[in-house]
């Protein structure tokens, strides 16, 4: 897959996520497994997040708790520091 194809598929999930993230907001659980609707997207809601969330640590436009020299920075949206 060459880096164009990889960026495209990234961000078709982006869309996707949040497509879903979005649907399930306005109380529409019908593209969602029974398993996940029957709480009203709670899972669901939370599971796409978390994806969206590690993207962007991957991506580096948010860094982890914990990340730098012994503490956590104060904005969660910084970017992961890279090697020295």
């Amino acid at each position: 897959m060459s880096n164009a194809d990889a960026g495209e598929s990234w961000e078709r999930l982006r869309s996707w996520l949040r497509r879903r993230i979005d649907q399930m907001a306005a109380d529409d659980y019908s593209r969602l497994p029974s398993s996940f609707a029957s709480d009203d997207g709670h899972v669901a809601s939370e599971a796409y997040t978390t994806v969206l969330i590690a993207m962007e640590v991957i991506e580096g436009r948010r860094s982890t708790p914990g990340s730098g020299p012994g503490k956590a920075p104060s904005d969660s949206r910084s970017p992961i520091p890279g090697p020295p």
